[in-house]
């Protein structure tokens, strides 16, 4: 996606949307076009992911370094500041803070801000962007959004990009996956029982990038459509879980990143079963072993197939290893990640997972 370049021309501007590849191209365009690097370290502010107004406030009051041009602020996470807070009768949306919105309308000299939602922030009467100064910043195009296309030119954006990649997906082949992509939209998101309106780019440029692989060259059949998008999420979970209990914070965290980006509500609770499943299985190896049982019995105990064997040295170690206290600090971690997700941590959870994954991965395999 190309950043608008009237979008980029304001020095007071947000981005908001699901297309974690549009966003982050626009955001990395705006600090080109705002950030001096000569300045950065002294001129640049990046608020704490989750943050309050007030932690934004203080920031772009702070007063420019000596000889820089302007204060840069960058929110990075700044969906909780126009989520609708919870309690009475009704969801009402926040309201924005006097001192904020005086400072946002008209925006001061000095100063530099970027906005970052991981999500479409809805506009119109009574949501989070349907009053000023918000109106106001849409009307004049500080606002981009990123992360849908509508129904209608899915098809011309699979194909485009297919072409780009030298993929052939032969006729009828982009409105095959696109009906692919919304039917495993529909299944990852039951709790919103409604079936996906158009599409995202990341998830569709995701998608063309496992089909690449597994066609090797190849026409793409539709059996490979199907294999790419009913596995495609399972996929993504499983590389996080597979890095973190290796110890690889890197591939762990890029792991989470991506499965944030296509589907943040999706993804959070996927990401947590499958740290569920392996301590389910610690408990299982140890209450098992305690019992004394062995080979095929102790298999079958912990859910492990015949051909699974050669895993259970790595599972014995690692049970012995954490049990005790280590397993119970563990399982407290989970649980409190868990609560996170699901109605008390700021930005979706993003930095409640974001912790968690670091956590795994020092203690799992240290």
């Amino acid at each position: 996606m190309a950043t608008p370049v009237a979008w980029l021309e304001h020095s007071f501007a947000m981005v908001h949307g699901e297309d974690g590849d549009g966003r982050r191209e626009a955001v990395d365009a705006w600090k080109r076009k705002h950030v001096d690097p000569e300045w950065e370290d002294f001129s640049l502010t990046i608020c704490s992911e989750g943050c309050p107004w007030a932690e934004v406030l203080a920031a772009l009051q702070e007063a420019p370094p000596l000889g820089a041009e302007a204060r840069t602020v960058i929110v990075p996470a700044a969906d909780n500041l126009f989520s609708r807070r919870r309690g009475g009768p009704k969801d009402k949306k926040q309201d924005l803070p006097e001192p904020v919105a005086a400072l946002l309308q008209p925006p001061p000299h000095g100063v530099k801000l970027l906005i970052i939602a991981w999500t479409t922030v809805p506009g119109g009467p009574g949501n989070p962007l349907g009053a000023k100064p918000w109106t106001d910043w849409a009307k004049v195009g500080r606002i981009l959004k990123v992360g849908h296309i509508e129904h209608r030119d899915v098809p011309a954006f699979i194909e485009a990009k297919a072409a780009e990649m030298g993929l052939r997906l032969g006729s009828g082949g982009a409105r095959l996956l696109q009906e692919r992509l919304s039917n495993e939209k529909v299944l990852t998101d039951r709790s919103r029982k409604k079936k996906a309106e158009g599409g995202n780019p990341g998830i569709i440029q995701r998608t063309l990038e496992v089909i690449d692989l597994m066609a090797d060259g190849q026409a793409v059949t539709e059996s490979i459509l199907d294999q790419a998008t009913i596995r495609l999420a399972g996929e993504r979970a499983y590389a996080w879980k597979n890095a973190w209990m290796k110890g690889d914070a890197f591939g762990a965290l890029k792991a989470l990143r991506e499965s944030l980006e296509d589907d943040p509500d999706a993804a959070s609770l996927m990401l947590l079963n499958q740290v569920r499943s392996e301590m389910t299985r610690l408990f299982d190896y140890l209450e098992a072993a305690g019992q004394g049982m062995k080979g095929a019995e102790l298999l079958e105990a912990i859910g492990f197939s015949p051909k699974q064997a050669f895993l259970l040295n790595d599972l014995a170690a690692t049970a012995n290893r954490l049990k005790g206290k280590p397993l119970t600090a563990m399982l407290r971690r989970v649980n409190q990640t868990e609560r996170d997700l699901k109605g008390t941590a700021l930005g979706k959870g993003q930095t409640a997972l974001l912790d968690l994954t670091l956590y795994l991965c020092r203690t799992w395999a240290r």
